[in-house]
């Protein structure tokens, strides 16, 4: 489960590199996680960064107000679940971040917080689709999910699933809207071997109210508690 991420390259910085610009204000996150607005850039509209909630409403549920939030989705039930495929087929999206966070079981019940990122410290465009949907208030609102894939050799030491990372090529072909589905099975098969980088951070980064520089900083390994630990 990918349920944090950060985002606080230089505006500058993310508009040269998506190619897209910011019509709101851009504000850093170090602590974003779902039901909060983040910025996307959807199939439809790639010179834009667009504000979206992170999580979709279920279709299933007849209960607005009782529907789970789905916040991933892992690409072998994005494949076969038909529910998904409208929005796979014509709703796509890129997720802009810097790097995730991920929870590294060393214990029965214990984990400790580390912080993934690219070693260039270049951002990531992560594959995710979105919807508009009624909310709580029976208002329209756009969400999006984020994709997420088996973990490579890199990532199981820490986790099973890690998000869905796309490369320069891949990025073209999950934004053109004349991508096959043929082609869209191709592009969540693949896996990019940056070299990746990984440090403990505070287990401060649970504590939504908490977003701030200082919880991707390198911390001495705790678990969810704050206990310390010598496991790493």
């Amino acid at each position: 489960m990918i349920d944090r991420y950060t985002l606080s390259t230089h505006k500058e910085v993310l508009e040269k590199h998506f190619s897209a610009a910011f019509k709101d204000e851009f504000i850093p996150r170090y602590n974003a996680a779902p039901t909060q607005d983040l910025p996307v850039i959807t199939q439809d509209n790639t010179a834009h960064f667009q504000y979206f909630k992170w999580g979709l409403i279920s279709n299933w549920a007849n209960n607005k107000k009782m529907s789970p939030k789905l916040f991933n989705l892992d690409t072998e039930t994005l494949s076969k679940k038909a529910s998904h495929q409208k929005s796979l087929k014509s709703h796509r999206c890129l997720i802009p971040i810097d790097g995730f966070y991920v929870w590294k079981p060393f214990a029965k019940k214990k984990a400790i917080p580390y912080f993934i990122s690219r070693k260039d410290k270049k951002p990531l465009a992560i594959a995710g689709i979105w919807e508009e949907k009624d909310d709580f208030n029976e208002e329209s609102n756009h969400t999006f999910i984020m994709i997420t894939q088996h973990s490579d050799k890199r990532m199981t030491p820490y986790q099973e699933n890690m998000p869905l990372c796309l490369g320069e090529k891949e990025i073209i072909s999950w934004m053109n809207a004349g991508t096959t589905a043929l082609e869209i099975e191709e592009i969540i098969k693949v896996t990019h071997l940056w070299p990746l980088t990984a440090h403990p951070v505070s287990p401060l980064i649970a504590n939504l109210e908490k977003d701030s520089p200082s919880l991707i900083k390198h911390s001495q390994p705790s678990d969810q508690h704050g206990n310390y630990t010598l496991f790493q």
